[in-house]
């Protein structure tokens, strides 16, 4: 999710429709509360018609690590989720001018969105610097709840892995507060992570909490065999 006002600073132009058609989905948040069966299935043959791995950036914004793990990886499929529509429209620019097509983005309510993914459908997911929103009005909006641990327990394939990455450490205590909501996720120690976060998959947040001196948390879950 877009943090601060770096989301309304943007200046980008909505994407033609031939990107729209190619590159994002829009999933308007009351359709897809109401009638969630009008919505391809979020799964590499519902939004690219193979087979290939599925990877997921939930509150992606403008892409960074979906994009650079997409040209790493041809042959991995990766889908962006965010709310907020400019930050994706740069993501679908920037996917269009490397000519990837292993990457989709969603413009939706990623906590919405979960009712789409099938079981076993995910090799990874990524939940890196989200929103903090602590205030206890706005802990129904949080991404780290017990309904994410549940849902990837249920969406990721036997040793898929949840990333999370913070700079706020009570966010990292909420998410360590939540692990028994699912018991199917093991917390593995930073030598088995599979994923190195070096520069060039650095996103615009983690670089810029990085540069302000602050400490980065980070977790990595790991679904079990056997939830």
């Amino acid at each position: 999710m877009g943090r601060g006002r770096y989301p309304a600073r943007l200046k980008v132009a909505p994407p033609p429709p031939e990107l729209v058609a190619r590159y994002l989905h829009l999933w308007p948040g009351r359709e897809l509360y109401l009638h969630p069966e009008r919505f391809p299935l979020l799964s590499s043959p519902g939004l690219f018609g193979d087979t290939r791995p599925l990877e997921l950036d939930i509150g992606c914004a403008t892409g960074d690590l979906v994009l650079a793990l997409a040209r790493l990886h041809p042959t991995v499929n990766y889908v962006g989720v965010d709310v907020v529509g400019k930050p994706l429209w740069r993501a679908v620019e920037r996917a269009a001018a490397a000519g990837l097509a292993n990457v989709r983005f969603l413009q939706a309510d990623a906590r919405l969105v979960y009712r789409r993914i099938p079981d076993r459908a995910l090799r990874a997911a990524y939940v890196h610097f989200p929103a903090p929103l602590l205030r206890n009005r706005q802990r129904n909006q949080l991404l780290i709840s017990a309904d994410l641990l549940v849902q990837m327990q249920r969406c990721l394939v036997p040793g898929g892995v949840l990333s999370v990455m913070t700079d706020h450490e009570a966010l990292y205590g909420e998410l360590m507060r939540l692990l028994p909501a699912a018991p199917g996720l093991r917390l593995v120690s930073p030598a088995a992570w599979s994923v190195t976060i070096s520069e060039l998959l650095k996103s615009h947040y983690h670089r810029r909490w990085e540069a302000r001196g602050r400490q980065i948390w980070r977790a990595e879950l790991v679904r079990a065999s056997e939830p």
